[in-house]
This record gives structure tokens, sequence and C-alpha cells, in this order.
């Protein structure tokens, strides 16, 4: 809808050492069903997760800031794994892999 501002949360971290196949589990519960609805279910426009190794890079986008803000202290998408090292700084890290992502439809 013209007018609508979209905003953007960046995150660059890794996965905590240890925690690979914790992750990989997580990342497939996003692929599911349950996963999906659940992203539904937030205010989020969109989620996708980015990675090379252990290194990742997430990228969300909602239409209110105070959604933006309050996705780090989800634990049902943010797990406690992921750690944060400094805001990301592009919308597509040429340097990773897409492995996720969720869109509104």
């Amino acid at each position: 809808m013209p007018g609508e501002r979209e905003f953007v949360g960046r995150w660059s971290g890794h996965v905590r050492e240890g925690a690979e196949d914790e992750h990989d589990r997580f990342v497939d519960y996003l692929r599911s069903d349950d996963g999906r609805n659940l992203l539904g279910k937030l205010s989020l426009t969109e989620y996708s997760v980015y990675q090379r190794g252990r290194d990742l890079e997430v990228i969300y986008k909602a239409d209110r800031p105070v959604i933006i803000a309050g996705v780090l202290r989800n634990k049902r998408i943010w797990p406690r794994f992921w750690e944060l090292e400094q805001p990301g700084q592009l919308d597509e890290p040429p340097d990773k892999e897409l492995v996720y992502r969720w869109a509104r439809e």
C-alpha cells in the first residue's frame, strides 16, 4: 500500500560453538507448518536467515518499529544459541547463503 513504511532489523553474529545441531533443528522448525504459522501470527512482514559455517545474518522486517525491537526478546524466533555480535549492514549479505526466508503473503 502506498505510503506505508517498512522498518528493518539486521543482526550479525554466530551460532554458539557446540550448538550447530540445535540451530539446524531450529531452522527445520521454521520451515515446518508450525514455524510458518508462528511467524504468521507475529507482526513481521519478513524474516530471513543467511549462513556461512557458524556465521549468521538475520534480517527481519515489520511495518512498526516496536516490532523490530521486540524480535530480539522473542525466544520463539530468536534462540538462545544465536550470539549477537553487531547490527548487520546489508539486506542480502553476499558472503552467506540464504538458508531460510519467510514473507507475509
